[in-house]
């Protein structure tokens, strides 16, 4: 089985950050597909797990910012409750694309740069399931980095990766999928549950000490920091090592082009459409 890596350029691979988000609402179908056909070589994505244990797509800890949840009759005086407090059965009733209209976080709609082909989709999206992106991915042979979020006891972080394992086998999807998490500890786990899947450590504020041991340590095959954090000797000290750097999240096309100069593996961006020749 090839690895998550063979399936990308070498370096400068675009990756769109929750799918193609200033086009289209973040973390739905219809962002993921805006994405493919932007031209991005893989996508990133946050998973999380539902009060009945279905893996679903969703960044934040709680509804309200992408959702109509305060809106809804079914969830009076529950919307300020996190995502984990709901079976999936009510979280499919939510509306997950209508806020990117009345909102238009990117100012893409007022400035006519989303297609009418998007728009009109965009009040049907719903919080997907991860067995429905693995299944896209799997068809179209289209690489995914999964985010893991969330702090969580042991014994219910375990339950979820050993759900996370189980999807990505179901799906035959283990070559396509990179999965990263700013808990270093879910990363260990992980390792003890599948030593195949490729990992990734995510981090924003500062490098950890010892830098390279700890990366070996943790058998992470790359290393996320936050855009700031890098310069071209790091990426190149890593690579040195044979670990990967990708790089997030950046927005400026000139910043993404030295990234992919300096030998960044991929960068993530809200903007795939604009660091490629869009196809939409």
């Amino acid at each position: 089985m090839s690895g998550f890596f063979e399936h990308l350029p070498a370096t400068g691979a675009i990756c769109a950050h929750r799918g193609a988000r200033s086009i289209a609402p973040e973390n739905t179908l219809l962002a993921f597909e805006a994405a493919q056909r932007s031209g991005a070589h893989l996508l990133e994505t946050d998973v999380q797990m539902s009060a009945d244990e279905q893996l679903v797509l969703f960044h934040d800890r709680g509804l309200k910012r992408t959702t109509n949840v305060a809106d809804h009759p079914a969830f009076v005086g529950r919307a300020r409750k996190a995502l984990t407090s709901f079976a999936y059965e009510e979280l499919r009733l939510l509306d997950a694309g209508s806020w990117f209209l009345q909102q238009d976080p990117f100012k893409t709609l007022v400035q006519n740069e989303v297609p009418a082909t998007i728009t009109q989709q965009i009040p049907e999206q719903r919080i997907p399931l991860l067995k429905e992106v693995l299944e896209h991915c799997r068809t179209h042979d289209f690489p995914l980095n999964l985010e893991i979020k969330g702090k969580l006891p042991r014994a219910k972080m375990h339950r979820r990766l050993e759900l996370l394992v189980d999807e990505i086998k179901r799906a035959g999807c283990e070559d396509l999928i990179l999965v990263s998490s700013f808990e270093h500890d879910n990363l260990h786990l992980l390792k003890t549950l599948s030593p195949a899947l490729a990992t990734a450590a995510l981090v924003e504020r500062s490098h950890p000490r010892h830098l390279l041991n700890y990366l070996q340590e943790l058998q992470v095959a790359a290393y996320h920091p936050r855009h700031d954090l890098v310069d071209e000797k790091l990426i190149q000290c890593l690579a040195a090592a044979g670990i990967k750097t990708n790089i997030w999240t950046v927005n400026d096309p000139q910043r993404f082009g030295f990234f992919a100069a300096a030998g960044a593996t991929f960068i993530c961006t809200d903007w795939p459409q604009t660091m490629a020749s869009p196809a939409l």
